[in-house]
């Protein structure tokens, strides 16, 4: 399992949730677009090979398979204020934030050297399955603890409780700050522990009971 990391700009995604009570109500709005792996059967193994950077990655072992995927943390919010007097402190709040958090690409490689409904390419694939249920299992994970983690918050100034800045600039630097503040720590966490989890099954040991399975590798 291989995980590429990047921030990507802010795309169009399916709504999932949205604040509905309080003066929180559509304030803040959760994006995430669904994926689907692309599985890849035109790679040799040693092409597959190629792409694998992975600590038992040992000359004696083949790796038949891989698991690519790629996930973003984004986010963009709007801000609105007021200025009492000409001199005095600006009173600013979000009137609207939003979070996408995803997977943006999952490609799994399957070697054409083991032909499609062989044992050998079943066994590829159930493993790699098993990569992408772990992928996915920890970024639903990871969706609530962020959810939860906003709803609890209340470090995200709205009208009824705005907060009080000298200038613009300082008032936005402190919004972002507090929206990355809430979510980043998450995003770090999900990061390990994806890494974590695939690597549970990345081992020498269950890669020896794998290949037990079929013959003529």
């Amino acid at each position: 399992m291989r995980v590429r990391r990047k921030r990507l700009p802010i795309l169009a995604g399916l709504l999932l949730w949205a604040w509905t009570s309080g003066s929180y109500a559509d304030l803040i709005h959760f994006i995430s677009k669904p994926i689907r792996p692309h599985y890849d059967h035109s790679h040799t193994t040693s092409q597959i090979e190629a792409l694998w950077t992975h600590q038992y990655h040992f000359p004696m072992m083949h790796n038949p398979g891989l698991t690519m995927a790629e996930h973003e943390l984004k986010t963009n919010y709007r801000f609105q204020g007021s200025r009492q007097g000409k001199a005095g402190p600006y009173r600013i709040w979000a009137s609207s934030v939003e979070v996408i958090f995803q997977f943006d690409r999952m490609d799994v490689y399957l070697s054409s050297k083991y032909p499609v409904g062989s044992c050998q390419y079943k066994v590829i694939l159930g493993h790699e399955n098993q990569h992408v249920a772990i992928n996915q299992r920890t970024l639903a994970k990871y969706k609530a603890l962020m959810l939860q983690a906003l709803r609890s918050s209340r470090d995200i100034p709205t009208k009824a409780h705005p907060l009080t800045v000298a200038n613009l600039d300082q008032g936005k630097a402190r919004i972002a700050a507090n929206i990355d503040g809430i979510l980043y720590p998450l995003y770090e966490r999900f990061k390990k522990e994806v890494g974590t989890e695939n690597g549970k099954i990345d081992t020498p040991a269950n890669y020896r009971r794998t290949q037990a399975l079929c013959r003529d590798w």
